[in-house]
């Protein structure tokens, strides 16, 4: 552990915690209560015990608001926890925090956390962070944040809510999103506990806000006098009764998928599969829809099945879900066209990060020969803050699924897509979000086209956007020796067996006789591809 003497608070800064101490224990959801929540299991079902991720190999940084006696870290003195971790304390010497520790528990604890190696963690207190520690607000407008003190920092924990109650808060919005964007950093945060938005990363627009499956968070729109108004929050949700506790979850997963990244070769040579709109995309179009889940699509009418508001009200995408944010992420960058004679035939699941110029559109094609019990489709972009941070630019991005006759785009809004899907939206055209999701249940066979089609000038600095996507088949049975469930046998079947070899693990015994052996290699290698 390494410190730094130099401490410096701000006393225009007003701060509070993101949850109720006092409701710490009764709030915070257990190991088990999160991999059941969270699909880890089924990760692990599709992987094997050998081969689940754990967030070995990425830094992180938890930011926490300062408590009586300067608290704001974990106990990291405790063994059982903590034995093993590296921590980082640039700034400060602060005592030990309930709050810290809980949410460290969560984020990368070794008996609480579903990521439990993340083993170099950064601390900051909020007022440093935002200051001269991190973000430099206050200082001159031409001052960008400092430079990430560790490249391996692939995530930032946000459990605290707060505001400067002047223009700095605009200002410490624009340096945070600035930051993620040069660094490529997933920025998770908390909204509030219940009671008015807070101000500060809530509102973001490239950070990612977490609220709870129990649906007892803050979910009002982004207010006026914040950048971009009306924008919905939070994004995701995960298991919890508060919201400082379930933002360290989702940044556990982030982390789980940052070290997928970088261990399987496709992805690490794949400069695209790293960026922070690809993450978002592929966390939103991942998360499962909870009972009671809608983006409020029209139902009749010439409004059947278009939705301006392209997640849920309280619950955003969903509740995050690592099994099938791992299977999109494992599909693979299958990159779209701009004609659409020339757009790829996608599987079943994968993700993109494509350039959408002014006025441009991109195509993906695929076709269902069965009823589809499920499609999601999620797009995500960044905005992009001046280098001064007096204003930004933004794009506006709709997007649309169609079907495809004889060659043409066939729209399905209205009564012309009776027949061809049961509920949901096949577009979503939001005029403030950074994000749309298309969410269709029910889609029949037939030939079928993605298409993101740019709406504005806006943003013409960054001009890339994540877009991800996840089906599932009604009645498709299972392909032998796909293990990972990704709809293809393939290299990364063929390495997740072979990790197995000689073990009785159920996923890639695929000749089921308890024993992985060259009886179950024979069975993969005849379907290969």
């Amino acid at each position: 552990m390494t410190c730094h003497p130099d401490y410096r608070t701000l006393s225009s800064l007003a701060l509070g915690l993101a949850a109720c101490l006092g409701g710490r224990l009764a709030a915070q959801a257990d190991i088990e209560t999160v991999k059941q929540g969270v699909g880890w299991y089924e990760l692990q079902e599709r992987l094997g015990v050998g081969n689940m991720p754990t967030g070995v190999g990425i830094g992180v940084l938890q930011c926490e608001a300062s408590g009586s006696n300067n608290s704001w870290i974990p106990d990291i003195d405790d063994s059982v926890r903590y034995g093993g971790k590296t921590f980082t304390i640039p700034f400060g010497n602060p005592t030990t925090s309930s709050h810290a520790n809980t949410v460290a528990l969560e984020f990368y604890s070794n008996n609480g956390s579903i990521a439990p190696a993340i083993d170099n963690i950064w601390l900051y207190d909020a007022v440093t962070f935002l200051t001269n520690g991190y973000l430099k607000v206050g200082e001159a407008s031409s001052v960008p944040p400092i430079t990430s003190p560790d490249p391996s920092i692939r995530v930032h924990n946000h459990s605290w809510i707060g505001q400067f109650n002047n223009p700095n808060d605009s200002l410490a919005l624009r340096r945070m999103d600035y930051l993620s964007i040069r660094d490529n950093i997933l920025v998770v945060n908390g909204t509030n506990n219940g009671g008015a938005a807070a101000h500060m990363f809530a509102h973001g627009f490239n950070t990612l806000t977490v609220g709870c499956d129990t649906g007892s968070h803050t979910s009002t729109d982004v207010p006026d006098g914040i950048d971009g108004p009306g924008r919905m929050k939070p994004w995701i949700v995960a298991p919890g009764d508060l919201t400082s506790y379930t933002t360290p979850i989702v940044g556990a997963v982030g982390a789980m998928l940052y070290q997928v990244i970088e261990e399987d070769s496709i992805l690490a040579d794949d400069f695209a599969a790293d960026r922070i709109q690809v993450m978002h995309a592929c966390l939103l179009a991942g998360a499962t829809h909870m009972e009671g889940w809608t983006n409020n699509p029209g139902v009749s009418g010439d409004d059947r099945g278009t939705t301006a508001r392209p997640i849920d009200d309280v619950f955003g995408a969903g509740m995050v879900n690592v099994d099938r944010s791992h299977r999109i992420l494992t599909g693979y960058r299958q990159i779209g066209a701009t004609n659409l004679v020339d757009a790829p035939e996608i599987s079943g699941a994968g993700w993109d990060w494509p350039r959408v110029l002014w006025n441009s559109t991109k195509h993906w094609r695929f076709s269902v020969s069965s009823p589809m019990e499920e499609l999601t489709v999620a797009l995500a972009w960044q905005r992009v803050p001046t280098t001064t941070f007096t204003g930004y630019t933004l794009m506006d991005i709709d997007l649309e699924l169609f079907r495809l006759v004889d060659g043409e785009l066939v729209s399905m809004v209205g009564d012309a897509g009776l027949g061809h899907f049961d509920t949901g939206n096949v577009r979503s055209e939001s005029r403030v979000d950074n994000v749309e999701l298309l969410s269709i249940g029910g889609l029949q066979p037939g030939d079928y086209v993605i298409r993101a089609q740019r709406q504005s000038t806006g943003d013409i600095q960054n001009t890339y956007a994540g877009i991800a996507w996840l089906m599932s088949d009604l009645g498709s049975e299972p392909i032998a020796g796909d293990i990972n469930g990704d709809g293809t046998v393939d290299g990364l079947d063929l390495s997740i067996l072979l990790g197995a070899w000689g073990t009785d693990d159920p996923a890639s015994d695929i000749v089921p006789d308890g024993l992985v052996d060259g009886g179950d290699l024979a069975a993969l290698l005849g379907n290969w591809g």
